[in-house]
């Protein structure tokens, strides 16, 4: 079963570990702008911390989708839903 992310078009999704790679790699590079952002327009606090939850919904959808992927890699998980 391939998970995509974002609609029937989207990028395949197709394990936990390249999706913590890449929430690591987000959570060590957006900080920073997200400071200098904060620092540069104190007045736009609200649209950064808007943004900072929108990054973090991202990931965490993100996140959902390779474990889904990875749990349905095995037919096994298919004939265990049907079960239920």
């Amino acid at each position: 079963m391939d998970v995509r992310m974002g609609s029937k078009t989207g990028s395949v999704v197709s394990g936990i570990d390249g999706v913590l790679t890449e929430i690591q790699a987000r959570l060590q590079a957006d900080p920073p702008s997200w400071l200098k952002s904060l620092e540069q327009n104190p007045s736009e606090f609200a649209k950064l911390e808007q943004e900072v939850h929108q990054a973090f919904s991202r990931m965490a959808d993100r996140l959902v989708a390779s474990l889904l992927a990875q749990a349905t890699a095995d037919s096994s998980f298919a004939e265990s839903a049907q079960k239920k």
